[in-house]
């Protein structure tokens, strides 16, 4: 199959790796003794998947920005929708077609972080449907909308001790310098590993994680800097295998030098003959 590429295989060993790593970690700390504990793995797990493969795909790939628009957006529509829906369903199964509207301005958060992730990529999808000028802009907008969005569904998901808070809080950190990345200085790739920092210091914000290093009186800044290292080896991992010239796994569209912002800052010019 044609999409079955040296680069892709390598890709889904790391993100399986990566899946492998952190659920050992959680089977470490029992997160899976209380249901209240055990459902955050499933709530942490896919928003973390989301964000990294953001990240992984800006911090690998040099694709035209109309190609990244679209990619990004049709993952963040597929994602929103997929989690909206499945809610729903769950709850429809479970309590009834009832109080639908009540229950996702009562209970709703996570709900609505996804809707306007949804609503951000259908920003980039729409960006290279424009003008050149308007696309331009819009292809950027929607990191800002994410990022303000995202710093106010971590100030709303109260934490039970410091270890939560600390770890959300980074993860809020990140999530803006990578927006702040790619729209002022206009880096994909290094926003892309600030998306990847930010995905991993939001799984170890778990419930079940933070209650265990509390209750083992395990320091703050250990544990945050736990995770950063985790986050820093796959980054470091995902550099070593795709970027290194001459690596197997270098596809067509991978490169050295980032070119994605470079189309339009520096467009080429076609010489006239005789000149």
């Amino acid at each position: 199959m044609s999409w079955l590429t040296p680069a892709a295989k390598v890709h889904a060993a790391l993100a399986a790796a990566q899946v492998a790593v952190v659920t050992y970690v959680c089977h470490v700390a029992d997160i899976w003794r209380s249901p209240q504990t055990a459902e955050q793995f499933p709530g942490h797990l896919g928003p973390s998947i989301f964000i990294a493969a953001i990240g992984v795909t800006a911090l690998c790939h040099d694709w035209p920005w109309r190609k990244r628009c679209a990619i990004e957006g049709r993952l963040s529509v597929f994602v929103a929708f997929a989690y909206v829906a499945g809610e729903a369903l769950s709850r429809a199964l479970v309590k009834g077609l009832g109080g639908f509207g009540m229950h996702y301005m009562r209970h709703g958060l996570h709900a609505w972080m996804c809707v306007v992730i949804g609503l951000c990529g259908a920003g980039f999808l729409l960006a290279p449907r424009l003008d050149p000028a308007s696309g331009e802009k819009l292809r950027r907008a929607p990191h800002v909308w994410f990022a303000f969005s995202w710093c106010w569904f971590i100030w709303a998901h109260k934490q039970p001790n410091d270890f939560g808070v600390a770890m959300h809080g980074a993860t809020a950190a990140w999530v803006a310098l990578a927006a702040w990345l790619r729209v002022q200085v206009a880096s994909p790739r290094e926003s892309g590993a600030c998306f990847v920092f930010a995905a991993y210091t939001f799984f170890g914000g778990q419930t079940g994680l933070t209650l265990t290093a509390a209750a083992s009186r395990v320091d703050v800044g250990a544990y945050i800097l736990a995770w950063h290292s985790l986050a820093l080896v796959a980054v470091l991992a995902y550099l070593k295998l795709f970027l290194q010239p001459g690596a197997p796994q270098t596809a067509p569209d991978y490169a050295p030098v980032a070119v994605d912002d470079v189309e339009l800052a520096a467009p080429k010019t076609r010489r006239v003959a005789g000149e």
